[in-house]
């Protein structure tokens, strides 16, 4: 019955789709009520469905997989995208908070005490240049390593890219740093 079900809805009978998705509604639902989904219950079901969606249409029954593993992959691989998705966002959403909160103490930390009020004004001008010269993924290395004295690993870690990658943007940073200071 299913293998008649998934040829009719793959020929867009919407009454065997409907079928399927109401066979299939707990597979969805449990897809999209994960713990880390919550706050986006709703749009993950909406893509737990497109994701089903695509699985009927994508389905090929001479391969022999049976239909309910390929979509369960289908459609977690659809809602694990959209979480992504989000991360990224609520992520660059929270370095950008920080930002507007941290910037003065973290910059002001930097300088030594015994240094006059004018020449800590000075410092932190030329400093807050240098950091205007760097694109924002180099802002945040620079934060991260410079600042709050993490390494290359725990940055990497942070970001979730790879220590190359911090390793890579973090020379580029100093290329930039070099080449400012250079030009005074």
């Amino acid at each position: 019955m299913e293998p008649e079900l998934i040829s009719r809805a793959q020929a867009h009978d919407e009454e065997a789709i409907i079928l399927l998705m109401d066979k299939y509604k707990g597979l969805l639902h449990k897809a999209a009520n994960q713990n880390h989904l919550r706050s986006i219950k709703d749009e993950a079901y909406s893509e737990a469905c497109l994701g089903f969606y695509e699985a009927i249409m994508t389905y090929d029954m001479s391969l022999g997989i049976p239909f309910a593993g390929f979509a369960k992959s289908k459609v977690y691989a659809k809602v694990h995208s959209l979480f992504r998705k989000y991360l990224c966002i609520w992520q660059n959403e929270l370095l950008a908070c920080n930002k507007e909160d941290d910037d003065e103490n973290e910059y002001m930390d930097l300088f030594e005490d015994n240094i006059n009020i004018e020449e800590k004004v000075m410092y932190k001008l030329d400093l807050q240049e240098i950091i205007d010269e760097l694109s924002f993924k180099q802002r945040l290395i620079f934060e991260e390593i410079v600042l709050k004295g993490n390494n290359m690993t725990q940055t990497a870690k942070k970001f979730n890219i790879s220590v190359q990658a911090v390793s890579k943007t973090y020379k580029k940073m100093i290329r930039v740093i070099l080449k400012y200071l250079q030009k005074e």
